[in-house]
């Protein structure tokens, strides 16, 4: 029987995965969860405590160093200055910081030069991470328990590397899953791995392209994980169900809100308000009524929303991301997914009629449920630096080249009309918004579990 190890550094690897049917499809291999999430439990499985990780102020810079270069590397090879946008300011807010930038930015002016540059900074920082005590601990822990195989639910987490890389000296056979469809032009491939688990062929090109080290043999094109539960019939609720639980009402048209985070949408507040007052024009016309399913970003436990909600409560139902906190709750790294946000995410895009957000993936999933897209594409606060229409001409947006899937809301005083044009969409961006998440994910999407374990089973038997 082989023995295969499920490195799972966060909980975005829960959610694809154990969450999904991916265990089900493991056939005869035992299976052990490698995890840095404490008190972990799950039914039936095995959970081994990844060592606790501590990141050198060395190798920190370096890997940060990392992502600068290839981003400003990428820029000028390709010639395409949008890849910049990708780059957020420093943080100079204390001295120590201070000294952190300029250590990343010596190691990162050298490497952005070249290729070359940048594969030699990538091993030095490798070589940093070997000098660590937590790779000396993750090596003893491989030397114990002896996996067939290490699969990464998550390639762009730097407590992930550690593990890898000791699995690699060991001859232990390696595997990462490109876990966003938006990482690899932003510089994000932080661990290296014997195999590559991407969601399309677009995926796979984009990785030689932004890695030339990295060689086709390594790619393994499998889909994402993400999709399955909305072919997953077993969380799906009726909409009478579904709308008697929350406090929906069933005779009005609705509206999902995808929240951002604040980073990415500074103003996500003010997108809100203005969707908001559009809903109340259009019910005080009553034509028919609408109503706002709000589903916050699982990171955002800003009170930015709050008085906007209150004052519409009578348009705007709540649906938060059953999501815990077992960490500070600061970012992806400090916040778990709890099974039954699977169902409810599911449940919410099945019954919602239509989605508006900031450039949120939820436009993929509306599209794989036959629902059209708004994109808000206008700014709600001119004297401030972010610039909403920086976000759409990001490099992965490029996945929508020659398709337009979507609708665009540029302005406030459009918003009413896009929405019914939306809203009555008759096909008409749909089979537009299909072939883009074709062209994003491998099909069908119910079978990238099965595809992930025939490679998995494949690699080991090789």
């Amino acid at each position: 029987m082989k023995k295969v190890f499920i490195l799972l550094p966060d909980g975005v690897g829960l959610r694809n995965f154990i969450y999904t049917d991916f265990l089900d499809h493991k056939g005869d291999s035992e299976l052990v969860v490698w995890t840095a999430l404490d008190n972990l439990k799950l039914d039936n499985i095995d959970i081994i405590a990844l060592p606790k990780f501590k990141n050198s102020v060395i190798a920190e810079a370096k890997k940060r160093a990392l992502t600068q270069s290839e981003i400003r590397l990428h820029a000028k090879k390709f010639n395409n200055p949008a890849f910049l946008d990708y780059l957020f300011p420093d943080n100079n807010n204390s001295v120590k910081n201070k000294l952190k930038n300029k250590l990343k930015d010596f190691y990162a002016n050298k490497a952005e030069k070249s290729d070359e540059n940048i594969l030699n900074l990538r091993q030095s920082y490798l070589n940093s991470i070997r000098k660590s005590t937590y790779y000396q601990e993750c090596l003893r822990s491989l030397k114990q328990h002896q996996p067939d195989f290490v699969f990464c639910t998550h390639q762009r987490t730097l407590v992930a590397v550690a593990p890898l890389l000791a699995a690699k000296e060991l001859g232990i056979p390696t595997g990462t899953f490109i876990f966003s469809w938006d990482n690899l032009p932003k510089g994000n491939l932080a661990v290296e791995a014997d195999n590559y688990f991407v969601w399309s062929q677009y995926m796979a090109d984009e990785l030689q392209k932004y890695y030339p080290w990295v060689k086709k043999e390594q790619i393994r094109i499998v889909g994402t994980p993400q999709f399955i539960p909305y072919t997953d019939s077993t969380l799906h609720q009726s909409k009478e169900e579904f709308f008697k639980e929350n406090g929906l009402d069933i005779e009005a048209k609705t509206i999902c809100f995808s929240g951002d985070d604040e980073t990415t949408s500074p103003f996500d507040e003010r997108y809100l308000l203005d969707l908001a007052q559009t809903v109340q024009s259009l019910n005080e016309k009553g034509l028919r009524k609408y109503q706002i399913l709000f589903r916050r970003c699982p990171v955002d436990f800003s009170g930015r929303y709050d008085d906007i909600v209150e004052k519409y409560s009578d348009i705007i139902h709540v649906l938060d991301p059953i999501w815990s906190t077992p960490g500070d709750g600061s970012g992806w790294q400090g916040v778990v997914p709890l099974e039954a946000d699977s169902a409810l995410l599911a449940n919410s895009v099945k019954h919602s009629d239509l989605v508006v957000n900031v450039a949120s993936t939820m436009s993929i999933d509306f599209g794989l449920n036959g629902k059209t897209a708004c994109y808000l594409d206008y700014n709600v606060n001119d004297e401030h630096p972010w610039d909403v229409h920086k976000i759409y001409n990001f490099i992965h947006f490029q996945t929508m080249d020659d398709l337009d899937p979507v609708y665009w809301i540029h302005s406030k005083g459009s918003m009413e009309e896009v929405l019914l044009k939306a809203l009555s969409d008759n096909d008409n961006k749909l089979p537009n918004a299909m072939k883009w998440a074709q062209r994003v994910s491998l099909y069908p999407l119910e079978d990238a579990n099965k595809r992930y374990w025939n490679e998995i089973h494949s690699i080991m038997e090789n």
